[in-house]
């Protein structure tokens, strides 16, 4: 596995911010970039901070999992939104990013990933980015959001821990041409200030049907654990703002909320995307 130091400065000659990466930090370590940037939740002047690390000493996911990932092998970084205009939603969040990961990979590699309901993408049904959004109210009022994304740029398997073996990829695994972490980043902030430079001009309809068209194909075979439980079927519809919807195996229709479901891996009941059963 190749690594590098990210190169900040030439981020900083890539892009022309509005809004995202107007100001860029760049830590060897810490704990988490979503701790690092809640740290300037005060400070207005911060908005549109944008911070780096090489590594996380306790990187997070959804539900409390922990983020994998050697030093220098993937892109980790988090996005503070100050929402003095209180023009963000969950909604807009929760469809926004994604869409902007998604064509992050999609224009700085040879690969198109997918979305998987409710934050992560995936590239040949395994895992190789996902999000992590915040939201907290200031004691002024103020909605703060942080955006944390990881994305799985130069692991090769082995780096994996071996539950996530089968389950998790990165883009130098699957790329046909060498992975540049710093052009990815570049490329990322770019994609996220088009979307978070003016919130207020976000039609949330358009960006279900972007969302839509980068996600996985209703009509899909899945498993989900939910409070304890499992269950088998087939998606009848995606709602990036709120709930899965799914026809069940042993019968009746059933509502998947994002806060307490998780989707299984393809395989992990011998399912393909689009209805396939091996």
């Amino acid at each position: 596995m190749e690594t590098g130091t990210l190169d900040i400065q030439r981020i900083r000659e890539a892009i022309k911010p509005l809004r995202v990466g107007r100001t860029l930090r760049h830590l060897e370590t810490t704990s988490s970039t979503n701790d690092e940037a809640w740290r300037s939740a005060e400070d207005d002047l911060a908005d549109g901070l944008v911070v780096f690390t090489e590594y996380q000493t306790a990187g997070r996911g959804r539900a409390g999992r922990h983020w994998h990932a050697p030093r220098g092998a993937s892109l980790l970084c988090s996005l503070l939104l100050i929402d003095k205009a209180v023009a963000l939603t969950p909604g807009l969040l929760a469809m926004a990013t994604p869409i902007a990961v998604h064509d992050t990979i999609a224009a700085a590699t040879s690969l198109t990933p997918r979305i998987k309901w409710p934050n992560d993408l995936q590239l040949a049904g395994r895992k190789v980015a996902g999000i992590l959004i915040e939201t907290r109210t200031r004691a002024d009022g103020t909605p703060i959001h942080i955006v944390g994304v990881g994305i799985n740029c130069l692991q090769r398997a082995g780096h994996f821990p071996p539950e996530l073996g089968d389950r998790a990829v990165s883009l130098d695994m699957l790329s046909t041409e060498p992975i540049d972490r710093t052009a990815v980043a570049a490329v990322l902030l770019a994609q996220l200030d088009r979307f978070f430079a003016w919130p207020e001009k976000l039609d949330q309809a358009d960006l279900r049907e972007q969302w839509l068209k980068r996600s996985e194909a209703v009509g899909g075979r899945v498993r989900l654990k939910h409070r304890g439980k499992t269950y088998e079927g087939t998606v009848l519809d995606l709602d990036p703002t709120a709930a899965l919807v799914v026809q069940l195996d042993r019968g009746g229709v059933r509502l998947f909320e994002p806060s307490d479901t998780t989707v299984e891996p393809d395989d992990a009941a011998g399912m393909r995307p689009g209805g396939r059963r091996e």
